[in-house]
């Protein structure tokens, strides 16, 4: 730094600023080093007097005689004294205007347009501000009221490179570092001498106070013990004021998503280090649900919550709220596959043991079906798609098993047995009241929309059974503008593609194919592939087209098939695609899953295409089971006729088909068939031993799995009807008088389709100062019983609350968005009445 430069540009700044106070600088040189220079300076506009003794006539001259000229008053004196101060003829003027000094220090000081306060850092840390970049940095960051504390703050904050120089921040930084392996950060405050500073700082707002040298590291195993041990105190005339500061900047880590990385890393190893694996294995399942400190807690606690599931040791509820509770962890996506498996088990087994299957008649059975059963189909596919999604050395095999072995033995086999009697007992394959797959273009399609002049979209959607249909229904429920309404059919017998197919067409008549494919021919014609179908619903000026296809097109491409037709028949194919071949066919509910993204795909891409009316069906559902089939789960018996056709694992195709206990024979009449081709399938959910695709996944057969088929019609409306649910913060009382408050937030409506969920994060604030640690609460209940959606929030002051004793403060509730914070609106306000309050001065900005 050029020292007659850097003068002169100071100087000039002093002059430029506005009024009296750039109209006079007085600058002090104690040494006179820069007498001999005064006529180097340029400074227009500006007269230069040395003081010699000639105070007087110099003040006459500048305040009086020339009130508007700008003077540069040079004075080669000493510092004041106690003894001098009252020779110093000019020392109104000094207090007036201040003064200018040229020493290095000084230099610096009046570049950073600081005061004493910042003169003795500069002192302090002389290596700091030997960067020019530094000091640039420096600049903007501090305040008037800054003292010394403040401004070493802010210089750590410039070796960080932190937006803020308050003590989370700066910690926030090193914990970053620290996780990526590095330490940059405290490594450069250490060479720059700021590093007792930073220990200092930690150890009197923090309680960080090691035997030993102190680290990052150390402070990293410190923090987590700390937090694991709950921030008790360890001196007890502390109290819980002792740790409450960083308490409450831990919660401010624990709840940032954005933080989560750093957060698991650092937890990772700090429970290692900690020995934590061992400490939780000797908690209970409730004081584990108590901690949320480290992820290693959720590893546990599916694992336990699994056994104590399989051991029918905790009620469904329970288990649901033990899931529920750990949903707003930063970490959960990790085990949100471990805790759905568990959460699927729970409600399966749950309903196997409520559950009875019998039904008096076929349309009391299906109605159960449509109403209850299908949710333990449901649960079973969930289970199963979580376990496969969950961790390969999965905890949870013994769950697993006693899924199996429920879902098979108590479920499947007896409602198979049950239903098999209703479907032994029917004349014909139709329930009264219930509509029928053969029916479906006359009664759902072709007399709601069509005869009234309305196009309509139907997607055909292959093996789409009724569960998976009604998960998709509030899948697309959920969408904004869009509604689904659920409702179920008898599909064709038996339900395999082809007959199933058929069936949703415009016919009059549907007979078996006189083939080996069981092929089938609408009015005459064939009925396979989607050019066959678009011929046969040209009469109707529609056509067909498959779903890759149509997800291909460009969107005016879309709107030009739209307005072209006033039918569509769209046809999907991922489930029975994937569960049909037996080399995919373990990939079923994974199939499932692809299915329902797929189909919702597609019902955006058409209502942007402004279709008004879609219709989501399937031609038949399917039995599916995870373990291997047993010996006694196919027949013992073979089918014989006079010329058997077709032979799938669960069907039989033929003329003249010998009648068995073993199976249930159906003439084409008593399947509204043409023709003289019959009709077998097994009596429950057996299957019949021939060559082919998989036994696993099947179809074809009599069973509710099979023949309960769902329509979902879909619409879409004009605006916007979802939201998310209001919340509403309740207190008993408005002042707080201890070291923490309880209050409730009530989720003033349960969850639905239409309601979402809202996650928020509370704490307490002076200002713009919080001063309690946060809690962050997952408001996402769906129980229409209010008293189920209150959620206790515990807040705990920090020391520096005690600032505030006396005063109002605010409860204050914001929502994550990404990595950013959106306030909510709800608000409390409470009085401040420690009646006992701590002496810790923690200043929070150092």
């Amino acid at each position: 730094m050029n020292a007659m430069s850097a003068i002169q540009r100071q100087l000039r700044e002093r002059f430029d600023r506005p009024g009296e106070a750039g109209r006079i600088v007085i600058w002090s040189d104690p040494e006179g080093r820069y007498g001999d220079s005064l006529d180097d300076l340029n400074l227009p506009d500006v007269t230069v007097l040395q003081v010699e003794s000639n105070e007087f006539a110099i003040k006459r001259r500048v305040l009086v005689t020339e009130p508007k000229t700008k003077f540069l008053l040079y004075r080669h004196r000493q510092p004041d004294t106690p003894e001098t101060v009252t020779d110093n003829w000019l020392k109104d003027m000094e207090l007036a205007y201040g003064t200018f000094t040229a020493d290095h220090d000084s230099l610096l000081t009046q570049e950073l347009g600081g005061g004493p306060a910042l003169r003795r850092v500069v002192e302090q840390y002389p290596r700091f501000f030997d960067s020019k970049r530094r000091r640039e940095e420096l600049k903007p960051r501090l305040r008037p009221s800054d003292d010394a504390t403040a401004i070493t703050a802010s210089m750590i904050a410039v070796v960080l490179g932190t937006d803020e120089r308050s003590l989370e921040a700066l910690w926030r930084k090193l914990l970053k570092e620290n996780a990526e392996g590095k330490s940059d950060g405290i490594d450069e405050i250490t060479r720059l001498g700021l590093a007792d500073f930073h220990w200092e700082g930690t150890r009197d707002i923090y309680g960080y106070a090691p035997d030993e040298a102190p680290s990052v590291d150390d402070f990293v195993a410190w923090l987590f013990n700390r937090a694991w041990e709950q921030f008790s105190p360890t001196e007890p005339d502390l109290g819980a004021d002792q740790y409450a500061n960083i308490r409450r900047d831990f919660s401010t880590w624990h709840n940032d998503f954005s933080f989560a990385p750093t957060y698991r890393v650092l937890a990772d190893r700090a429970a290692e280090l900690l020995g934590i694996a061992e400490q939780v294995a000797d908690l209970s399942l409730p004081e584990l649900l108590g901690r949320k400190t480290f992820p290693l807690v959720d590893q546990e606690l599916v694992r336990r919550l699994a056994r104590q599931v399989q051991e029918h040791a905790l009620a469904d509820m329970e288990v649901q709220n033990a899931v529920h509770g750990r949903t707003s962890l930063p970490w959960y996506s990790e085990f949100e596959h471990g805790y759905g498996a568990v959460s699927a088990a729970s409600a399966l087994l749950t309903r196997i043991d409520s559950g009875s299957w019998n039904a008096s008649s076929p349309q009391e059975g299906f109605d159960h079906y449509t109403q209850q059963w299908f949710a333990i189909d449901q649960a079973y596919r969930q289970f199963n798609r979580h376990l496969n999604l969950y961790e390969p050395d999965s905890p949870l095999d013994a769950l697993k098993a006693t899924v199996e072995a429920a879902y098979i033995n108590d479920f499947l086999t007896p409602l198979g047995q049950t239903w098999r009697k209703q479907v032994a007992g029917m004349e014909r394959w139709q329930i009264e009241s219930v509509p029928s797959a053969t029916s479906f273009f006359t009664e759902q399609v072709s007399r709601p929309w069509l005869d009234k002049g309305k196009k309509v979209v139907v997607i055909v959607s292959d093996a789409l059974r009724y569960e998976v249909g009604e998960e998709l229904g509030r899948r697309i429920s959920q969408e904004d503008r869009f509604t689904a309404r659920l409702s179920a059919m008898l599909s064709a017998l038996p339900s395999y593609t082809q007959l199933g197919m058929a069936a949703l067409l415009p016919h009059e008549s549907l007979a078996f194919a006189d083939a080996d494919d069981g092929s089938v021919e609408v009015d005459g014609a064939p009925s396979g592939g989607t050019e066959n179908r678009a011929k046969l619903l040209a009469p109707m000026g529609g056509t067909a087209i498959q779903a890759n296809q149509l997800l291909s097109l460009k969107p005016g491409e879309t709107r030009e098939l739209i307005k072209t037709h006033r039918l569509l028949y769209v046809y999907h194919n991922q489930i029975d695609a994937t569960g049909d071949k037996q080399t995919t066919e373990p990939d079923t509910f994974r199939a499932c899953e692809d299915a329902i993204a797929d189909l919702i795909r597609l019902v955006k891409k058409l209502a942007n295409a402004n279709v008004n009316n879609i219709l989501i069906t399937a031609d038949h559902g399917f039995l599916y089971q995870e373990s291997r089939l047993e010996e006694q789960d196919y027949l013992s018996v073979k089918p014989h006729g006079d010329a058997l056709l077709h032979v799938n694992h669960r069907f039989v195709l033929g003329r003249g088909l010998k009648r068995d206990a073993a199976f249930i024979t159906y003439s084409p009449n008593q399947l509204r068939m043409s023709g003289d081709i019959e009709a077998q399938v097994p009596g429950s959910i057996h299957r019949i031993r021939t060559a082919g695709s998989g036994t696993r996944f099947v179809h074809g057969g009599a069973s509710l799995q099979e023949v309960v088929v769902p329509v979902i019609a879909v619409n879409k409306r004009r605006s916007s009807d979802t939201h998310q649910t209001p919340v509403k913060i309740v207190a008993e009382t408005n002042r707080i008088t201890t070291g923490q408050i309880t209050v409730m937030l009530f989720q003033q409506e349960p969850v639905s389709e239409k309601v979402k969920p809202r996650r928020l994060i509370a704490g307490l604030y002076a200002g713009d100062t919080l001063i309690s640690d946060e809690v962050t609460v997952d408001c996402s209940q769906d129980s229409a019983e209010a008293r189920d959606r209150f959620f206790p929030v515990t807040l705990v002051l920090i020391r520096d609350a005690d600032t505030f004793n006396g005063k109002t403060v605010e409860l204050r509730l914001a929502e994550p968005v990404g990595s950013e914070r959106r306030p909510y609106g709800d608000k409390a306000r409470f009085t401040l009445s420690r009646t006992f309050t701590s002496d810790f001065g923690a200043d929070f900005d150092f």
